[in-house]
């Protein structure tokens, strides 16, 4: 019995070594992990932002040399798929003889990451992969062409945080204040998704920004409901999406969102209920590979006729 009891006494002790040893390198590749992971975390930041905007992104100064032709503003959270719009319609409007040109003087001439970045704009828009690592665009604008070179709109590209930190605040940094700013008409296009955010407190903070956005009243306005090929019991039987469904589970997920774009008393008869444009959009479907990267198979053209269809108006 005594022998037993020790055998089992051993063994315990044995397990419970292996056990602790086992701990240990739990600890230690945890630990490697988060390092890991923190290192990953810098150098996507050191990538996707320049020295000038680490620092600091309120000290750089922009220049937008055209006053006169429309200033399209992409606006949306992160991860709201903006930048995949932009690089989505970019292709078909160069397939569909426009041309898309990087401002270049937009940021200073100095600014290596900005020329890198209009450097790679169509490398980037005809790529088969998403975006990502040293791909993201950081903030920049750019312009729509026509066959004959006449500017048709601009469009400004920025991270969504720059739009959207989490507040119902209505601060934004320098560049940002900068275009809002500018003489030129602004096109706003609103980025909702249907079940965004981490609860709806963030979905109400979100609403709230947009709400508590000051435009002029020459400005027009578009709510774009993005990665609409995430619901697909909201498509027709034709194969499109259903607007006025998606509009409605935005209207209940972001309560308030359309309130200040009522028309009323003779606009109301005359242009209907609601003073802006809204449309369905899929930049296309994205199947991850082994290693990490997201292979792109482009969305229907549809979705970017319908887009530009609204912005050129």
């Amino acid at each position: 019995m005594a022998t037993n009891n020790f055998d089992e006494l051993l063994n315990n002790s044995s397990s419970t070594t292996a056990t602790n040893e086992e701990i240990q390198k739990s600890d230690l590749k945890k630990a490697d992990t988060q390092t890991t992971s923190r290192s990953t975390y810098s150098k996507v930041i050191r990538d996707t932002y320049t020295d000038e905007e680490l620092k600091d992104v309120n000290a750089i100064t922009v220049t937008i040399p055209d006053t006169k032709t429309p200033i399209v503003v992409f606006f949306g959270p992160q991860s709201s798929g903006k930048t995949l719009v932009l690089l989505r319609l970019i292709r078909f409007l160069q397939e569909n003889g426009y041309r898309v040109i990087a401002e270049e003087v937009f940021r200073p001439k100095t600014d290596k990451h900005y020329a890198e970045m209009c450097t790679k704009l169509n490398d980037l828009a005809y790529s088969s992969y998403a975006p990502g690592g040293n791909d993201v665009i950081s903030f920049m604008l750019v312009k729509v062409l026509d066959k004959v070179g006449k500017p048709i709109c601009q469009i400004l590209e920025a991270p969504g945080e720059h739009y959207f930190d989490g507040t119902a605040s209505n601060i934004f940094p320098t560049y940002i204040n900068a275009v809002r700013m500018a003489s030129n008409r602004k096109i706003w296009v609103y980025f909702a998704e249907q079940d965004w955010g981490k609860d709806q407190n963030e979905r109400n903070l979100y609403a709230q920004r947009i709400i508590g956005m000051q435009q002029s009243p020459k400005d027009r306005v578009v709510f774009l409901f993005n990665k609409a090929d995430r619901q697909p019991t909201q498509f027709q039987p034709n194969g499109t999406p259903n607007t006025s469904a998606f509009f409605n589970v935005i209207d209940q997920q972001y309560p308030g969102i359309f309130t200040r774009f009522r028309n009323t008393g003779m606009a109301r008869i005359l242009f209907g209920e609601y003073n802006f444009k809204a449309l369905c959009f899929s930049s296309g479907v994205f199947n991850r590979t082994s290693n990490g990267r997201e292979v792109w198979t482009l969305g229907e053209d549809f979705y970017c006729q319908n887009l530009w269809r609204i912005l050129k108006m």
